[in-house]
């Protein structure tokens, strides 16, 4: 499994970040870190400068040993860096897969992000759910994400896993995974990661259900036998929540604000939407209301 982080030296960004070593990622997997540098945008405070952030990611991955570090070459290609503390020390000026921001008519920061998720073939990017400036986005004002995590949720190529402010890395607490489904199979994908990210006897997966009237019975039962048979085996909490969708371009981004605003008041709470969201490309293979 290979995750991408967008980490930007934020507080919700090293949340994002922890959570992936400690909670999602298992023994084997790759983990990539990204950041889209951007003049000006912390103002002039030097912590957030490239090198200070090499640093700070050296410090971050001492926990990632048991994971495979990728970044990305100057020429593009990948390679993965030596993950020992000494070494991680000794790389650290190559730890984080850095891209600039030249201009203000450059893509946006959120665009790049999801632009990199496919050009590195990340199985899962992981992200806050807000950004630095998000506040006042009309994204936030919607939907309660910001812009970015907006973007990533609609149009990424891989499951997205979004982290809310305040969320605690502690084994000690429990997670509750909270998945949108709409039935494709990039959705049903995402439900899976949940069912084995989530740790026996003390995690919750509740799934959101979202589609078509014709289409939310069918996903709704089989979410359902999925979710059953994930309790028998690993005593899992689960919930299955229905809510239909008329047809339209207007609608599209609104399953973002129902599970988002579900989930506010819980900040162990995971936000994850399957790739591309309601407007995947193999809507064709939804599963049928006749099944």
């Amino acid at each position: 499994m290979r995750y991408l982080v967008a980490w930007d030296g934020s507080d919700i960004s090293t949340l994002a970040l922890r959570a992936t070593i400690q909670v999602m990622a298992q023994s084997g997997d790759e983990l990539m870190v990204y950041h889209v540098a951007n003049l000006g945008r912390h103002g002039s405070d030097s912590d957030f400068a490239p090198e200070i952030l090499e640093e700070r990611l050296a410090k971050e991955l001492t926990s990632a040993a048991t994971l495979h570090i990728l970044v990305q070459r100057e020429d593009g290609g990948i390679e993965e860096v030596a993950t020992s503390s000494a070494s991680l020390a000794e790389a650290s000026p190559h730890l984080l897969t850095l891209h600039r921001k030249q201009s203000a008519e450059a893509a946006k920061i959120s665009r790049r992000i999801v632009d990199f998720a496919c050009d590195c073939s990340a199985d899962v990017l992981v992200m806050g759910s807000t950004g630095t400036k998000d506040q006042n986005s009309a994204s936030f004002q919607r939907t309660s994400l910001g812009s970015s995590a907006h973007l990533a949720a609609l149009s990424a190529p891989c499951s997205v896993v979004l982290i809310r402010p305040g969320y605690k890395v502690q084994p000690k607490l429990a997670t509750v995974y909270m998945v949108a489904v709409d039935g494709s199979q990039h959705a049903m994908l995402a439900l899976s990661l949940c069912a084995d990210w989530a740790r026996a006897d003390k995690d919750e997966v509740v799934c959101r259900v979202f589609g078509r009237p014709e289409f939310t019975q069918a996903v709704e039962e089989k979410c359902t036998l999925e979710l059953q048979e994930l309790r028998r085996r690993k005593k899992i909490e689960y919930a299955v929540i229905p809510t239909e969708l008329e047809d339209s371009a207007d609608v599209q981004g609104e399953e973002l604000a129902e599970a988002a605003q579900m989930c506010r008041f819980r900040q162990q709470a995971f936000l994850v939407f399957g790739a591309r969201g309601r407007s995947a490309e193999d809507e064709e293979d939804e599963v049928p209301a006749s099944q």
